[in-house]
């Protein structure tokens, strides 16, 4: 029995209540931002940054507030159509929304082409400056007004990318956010080309020991630094949303990068939802949430959801089956011994016996029905 006085026992109860209701409150906000769409988060980023801290943390007065970078995620970039655009040469398919987005954004657009890519991806996409608004502005031969004309472009490009796609095909086809083309490098891995800015400058990169010095200063009045505190939470749950998504993203690509380097749909890896939770230490409705409605477009210009990239090992051998069926006119005479040996050869795994006779028999029974 609990010796603590009633007062006691009831505030330790309170505080319990206290944690958990923020540990809940922190899930739902998880689920929500996952949950969210691209144009979604977007919207969500564009009124966080609206807040003059973070212009203040980005284009910093002095050294000590520069707690904010942006890092793109390894093997990404911006796609080279961005710098492209004009109204004269919109994509093939786009929404006509797409032809007032680009109206709207002409004068960013030649800022853009003014400073260059290379200036643009420095100072915009990765923010990898000390310089303050002003200092940048002299630098890019600019005036302060243009760089907020460019940050604001950005976002609002952002929000409306999905108008630059080709709409779904066929009566009632789903409309799915395109969340990159995907590319292969000279090592075989997949590297990924983001239409949206926000997608491709990546994650917030919080300098915490900066932050620290701020919050422990002088500089601060008690309600400022709960403000501060405050919205670098907030940045860091846009952050777990970013890096899950591309997490998410770059192991799947990863364990199929030899189906997208053949486009044989034979040579994927068995990779469930399950599994791929298990490795990325989440909950599988994690996984399942971040793939709804979200698409890439494989090496060859096809486009497919990303639950398509998913397969279980049943599904994989009875596919290969079908192929080897169709090779060989003595299939039907061959052993299980024989079609095991030719499973691992093709799949590289050790497929039991027992498991070959019964995706055999779902194979005939498949072609009777």
């Amino acid at each position: 029995m609990d010796s603590r006085p009633r007062s006691l026992r009831l505030s330790a109860l309170q505080k319990v209540g206290v944690r958990q209701h923020a540990t809940l409150l922190a899930r739902l906000q998880t689920v929500q931002l996952l949950q969210m769409s691209e144009r979604e988060i977007s919207e969500l980023v564009k009124q966080v940054e609206a807040d003059p801290l973070f212009q203040k943390l980005l284009y910093a007065p002095t050294p000590s507030w520069k707690v904010l970078r942006f890092q793109p995620h390894p093997r990404t970039r911006l796609s080279g159509s961005f710098y492209e655009m004009n109204e004269e040469t919109l994509p093939s398919g786009a929404r006509p929304e797409a032809g007032a987005v680009l109206a709207e954004g002409r004068e960013a657009l030649a800022l853009i082409r003014k400073i260059g890519q290379d200036n643009f991806e420095r100072y915009f996409l990765k923010a990898d400056t000390d310089l303050d608004r002003p200092a940048l502005a002299a630098v890019l031969g600019l005036n302060e007004p243009d760089i907020q004309k460019i940050r604001d472009f950005m976002l609002t490009y952002s929000i409306q990318a999905e108008f630059f796609d080709a709409p779904p095909r066929g009566p009632g086809a789903q409309r799915v956010v395109r969340l990159a083309t995907l590319v292969l490098n000279t090592e075989g891995e997949p590297e990924f080309e983001f239409r949206s800015p926000l997608l491709a400058r990546g994650r917030y990169d919080i300098q915490y020991e900066r932050l620290q010095s701020l919050l422990k200063g002088p500089q601060l009045t008690p309600q400022e630094r709960r403000h501060l505190k405050a919205f670098v939470r907030r940045l860091e749950l846009i952050n777990w949303r970013q890096n899950t998504l591309y997490r998410i993203l770059d192991y799947l690509c990863h364990a199929q990068r030899r189906f997208l380097a053949s486009r044989e749909a034979t040579h994927k890896s068995p990779l469930t939802q399950r599994s791929l939770a298990r490795h990325l230490a989440v909950a599988p409705s994690t996984i399942n949430r971040a793939i709804q409605g979200r698409s890439v477009v494989l090496p060859w210009g096809e486009e497919v959801l990303l639950e398509d990239l998913f397969c279980t090992r049943k599904s994989l051998c009875v596919d290969v089956l079908e192929v080897l069926a169709a090779e060989d006119a003595d299939f039907t005479h061959r052993t299980d011994e024989e079609l095991q040996a030719r499973l691992k050869e093709r799949l590289g795994l050790p497929i039991p016996r027992r498991t070959v006779n019964s995706y055999r028999r779902l194979l005939e029974k498949n072609r009777d029905a």
